[in-house]
């Protein structure tokens, strides 16, 4: 016989095959004659007895060869620990076993393989997991676990949690686990339904398994999908796990957590250097976060640290939280650094108390500084209904303030709040002027309102005094609105100049906006309030007033040459500053023959007395125009009409005086017309000629009078 014959070799090759194949059929045959399918249905129903669990084999049991010998079991059901409820159920169970344990019919099964699983893990209100006994070893002299494979297939599985009373759901769930004796890999893949909500999670990672000690050293979990009211998301958790069996234990360091979401643009970074969860709860020793939104209203930003994060049951705390939040909008922006202790109550209400917050506003509108607080109180936030309820105290610019607010939503807040404040000057921050601080109507300043474009706010606000350009005001209480269509206050009240200002006024937010008032006054002293609004200090008193008033523009400068509306005054007590009317009466028959060659000087310490001064002007384009304007005193009544202009800053009036005929005997019958012109703030008082000769009948007379006194001023007044 020749060995190195190729047709030799050929012989044996398919000699040997046909014996070995024969050899597997035989032994096949073998096992599958003595396979007992009652005495395989007894063990495996005993296989969980010792857990006082339930297992039932409603279908047929099968063997199967190939790979490895097993058997299958069809419609198989577990109970929980109690023997009764139900826990689990599954469309098919495979179990393959070592080859020469199962000659000496000892089971080690190495590979497990699952179709159709449907069952509930629960987490009891002690941290325990209903599961908890299925992870314990259990001796047993005939069947050993060393699982070298694991496979699930289509399985459905609820994550329940009684203390927090939340549930997640898995479906199409899959499961593939290799090489679990050496160094292995898991694969996973499922269907998370969280309430309405569902979308796919599939992740991977080595495992080692040790004893009751097993290590996922490189865990990663990724997700995507839609969860409104994002357009779309993706999330990303990573971590070097180990799960202690024995202590029911779960250990994991370097972990780090990304969500990413589009419409609105925002992300969410979190990273622990360690963490552990056990039957106590969730334990994080230091946790890192970062986030960011880019929404309708603006940039929102936040990073920061929490120290001895702890979730039991319902309730969650964290020792101290720092960090930094930043909201931008365009040049606006605010800016929070905050300290707290944390805490989740039962209600899912996430508490910080004591916060402790400081507060910075910059904005193009304050350009010489930014507005600073420093405060303390308390913040809740209701995961549930996505509310953040605050109330504060501290100090603001040195001033002492309390607030309380509230907003809805986070992507489109409407906000409402109560603020009271004992001090603000905004002169402060607002550009630094030339000279003296200018009247606040003569402002060039431009009114921005595009950002309320992305506002939804109601409040109240209340202020002990308020200054802003020459103006003063103390005990201001208001309630505010401010949203798209501009700003409203419906209700506004003060204290200003000795007075008591009531009324509303609207600004809307229009491409040239609109100022629209309406304000009462009562008791007000009159003079420092033209002199802060228009630089004019001629009359004095205090009464009463109201404004019916509206005008459009982009400065305060505009809104006062377009001012349209009515305005009524009535002043008690008072005087015309510059001029003595009553000292220029007792004079003016002997004087008459000098005024063409005397000079009169002003002199503002000269006034003329009065009891009531009253008239109603009706504003158009900035103009003023008066044809009732009434002054009386016991020594001279006055009458006439005429208009100030403050778009331009002028004045110009026609008024009649009458003397009393007690005290001016040879004024009797006799009415002396007085022309008022010239700047607001230095207007020239001087007889009116014209006045004077429209009784003069024949034409001698006339030019008499005109010779004696043609532009003769009766008295000018300068600053």
């Amino acid at each position: 016989m020749k060995f190195n014959s190729g047709r030799f070799w050929l012989q044996f090759a398919v000699f040997g095959m046909a014996s070995v194949a024969v050899f597997i059929a035989a032994f096949l045959s073998l096992l599958y004659w003595q396979f007992d399918s009652h005495s395989a249905r007894q063990k495996l129903e005993a296989a969980f007895s010792a857990h006082g669990r339930i297992l039932h084999v409603n279908g047929g049991i099968s063997p199967v060869f190939w790979p490895k010998p097993g058997i299958a079991a069809n419609d198989v059901t577990l109970t929980e620990a109690d023997g009764s409820s139900p826990f689990a159920r599954m469309r098919r169970i495979e179990l393959r076993f070592a080859w020469f344990p199962l000659l000496q019919k000892h089971y080690t099964i190495e590979r497990l393989r699952l179709t159709g699983l449907d069952a509930t893990i629960t987490r009891q209100v002690d941290g325990s997991l209903n599961i908890a006994d299925l992870l314990q070893p259990q001796p047993d002299q005939e069947v050993d676990v060393h699982l070298d494979r694991l496979e699930l297939y289509d399985g459905t599985l609820a994550l329940r949690d009684i203390a927090q009373q939340a549930q997640i759901g898995l479906s199409a769930l899959r499961i593939d686990a290799t090489d679990l004796q050496s160094d292995g890999d898991i694969e996973f893949s499922a269907t998370t339904e969280w309430g309405k909500y569902r979308f796919p999670v599939e992740g991977e990672t080595p495992i080692r398994i040790a004893d009751d000690q097993i290590e996922l050293a490189g865990l990663r979990l990724q997700t995507t999908g839609k969860l409104p009211p994002v357009q779309s998301f993706q999330a990303q958790l990573t971590a070097n796990t180990r799960i202690n069996l024995a202590k029911s234990l779960i250990a994991a360091d370097k972990v780090g957590f990304t969500l990413k979401t589009s419409s609105p643009e925002a992300g969410l970074t979190l990273n622990a250097p360690s963490l552990e969860i056990s039957q106590d709860g969730l334990r994080i020793p230091s946790l890192q976060y970062a986030g960011n939104l880019t929404g309708s209203e603006g940039k929102h930003s936040l990073h920061g640290t929490a120290s001895e994060f702890i979730l039991t049951g319902q309730h969650a705390s964290a020792a101290l939280a720092r960090g930094n939040y930043i909201q931008s909008s365009g040049p606006h922006a605010l800016t929070l650094d905050f300290e707290s202790p944390l805490e989740l109550t039962t209600d899912h209400l996430l508490r910080a108390q004591p916060a402790k917050i400081q507060a910075l506003i910059t904005t193009p509108f304050l350009p010489r500084g930014a507005l600073q607080s420093q405060l303390t109180g308390t913040v809740d936030l209701s995961l549930d209904s996505s509310t953040l309820d605050t109330t504060l105290a501290g100090l603001f610019d040195g001033a002492e303030l309390s607030f309380s607010g509230r907003q809805e939503g986070f992507l489109k807040p409407k906000r409402t709040a109560s603020l009271a404040l004992a001090r603000l000057d905004l002169n402060r921050y607002l550009p630094e002027p030339d000279g003296p601080l200018a009247p606040l109507l003569n402002s060039r300043q431009k009114i921005s309102l595009g950002w309320l474009t992305r506002q939804d706010f109601s409040g109240r606000f209340v202020i002990g005094e308020l200054r802003i350009g020459r103006m003063t005001a103390q005990q201001i209480d208001a309630d505010i609105t401010a949203n798209r269509n501009g700003i409203d206050i419906p209700r506004l009240s003060a204290a200003i100049y000795q007075g008591q200002l009531e009324g509303s006024a609207k600004i809307s937010n229009d491409q040239v906006p609109t100022l629209s008032i309406n304000q009462s006054i009562h008791h007000m002293n009159i003079q420092p309030l033209l002199v802060d609004l228009f630089d004019f200090s001629r009359i004095e008193g205090s009464g009463n007033g109201h404004a019916t008033l509206s005008a459009q523009g982009r400065t305060f400068d505009e809104w006062r040459q377009t001012m349209n509306g009515t305005l009524e005054i009535g002043l008690q007590r008072g005087a015309l500053t510059g001029i003595n009317l009553v000292e220029a009466l007792k004079n003016l028959p002997a004087e008459l023959s000098q005024w063409g060659t005397r000079t009169y000087t002003s002199d503002t310490q000269q006034k003329t007395p009065f009891q009531n001064l009253s008239a109603t002007f009706a504003f158009e384009s900035g103009v003023g125009r008066n044809q009732n304007l009434k002054l009386t005193s016991p020594l001279i009544d006055l009458a006439g009409g005429g208009k100030i202009d403050i778009g331009r800053n002028i004045i110009d009036y026609s008024l009649d005086v009458r003397a009393n005929a007690r005290e001016f005997p040879r004024l009797k019958d006799m009415n002396v017309p007085i022309k008022i012109t010239g700047a607001m703030a230095s207007p020239t008082y001087a007889l009116d000629f014209n006045a004077m000769i429209k009784d003069k009948k024949t034409e001698s007379e006339k030019q008499q009078a005109l010779k004696e006194q043609l532009t003769r001023p009766l008295q000018a007044l300068r600053q």
